[in-house]
């Protein structure tokens, strides 16, 4: 995996440690390393992202929305947050980096979803949404798996 962090507390050699290990973790513990192996992965820490899109992370697909291998991730890195948030806020976005690769989510350009087999039209409650569901179901167990292997 190619894995670059960039933004908001960089120069914090702890914190950029700690997410390097665990996004390498996460992503292999999710995907296995034959899908791994050609993923690119740019975190991007955003001080104040909560404040300024109402989310704490996102994960993005930079690449071919068919056969997706590049991502970004964002997330809020603001100085109130602390690493274990942070880090758990990088697995949940993780897990939708695995939903993309394993085809299990599907982005459609008319404001539709695909979960899995069904359709899903984006207005939808967001604790609703199955994907969601999954990641916040997971973010936490995925969290400890990597802090219990450090």
């Amino acid at each position: 995996m190619n894995l670059y962090i960039e933004g908001y507390r960089t120069q914090n050699k702890k914190l950029v440690e700690d997410i390097t290990s665990a996004a390498y973790f996460y992503v292999y513990d999710l995907v296995g390393g034959r899908f791994a192996r050609h993923i690119t992965l740019d975190i991007k820490l955003t001080r104040n992202l909560k404040n300024k899109t109402g989310a704490y992370g996102f994960c993005q697909i930079m690449d071919d929305v068919d056969k997706p291998r590049e991502f970004e991730i964002e997330i809020d890195a603001s100085t109130e947050h602390d690493f274990r948030q942070i880090l758990t806020w990088i697995a949940h976005e993780c897990i939708h980096l695995k939903q993309f690769v394993k085809g299990e989510l599907y982005d459609y350009e008319d404001e539709t979803v695909q979960w899995k087999t069904k359709r899903y039209k984006l207005h939808m409650a967001y604790d609703d949404m199955p994907w969601e569901r999954e990641a916040y179901r997971l973010e936490t167990k995925l969290y400890d798996k990597w802090e219990g292997c450090v």
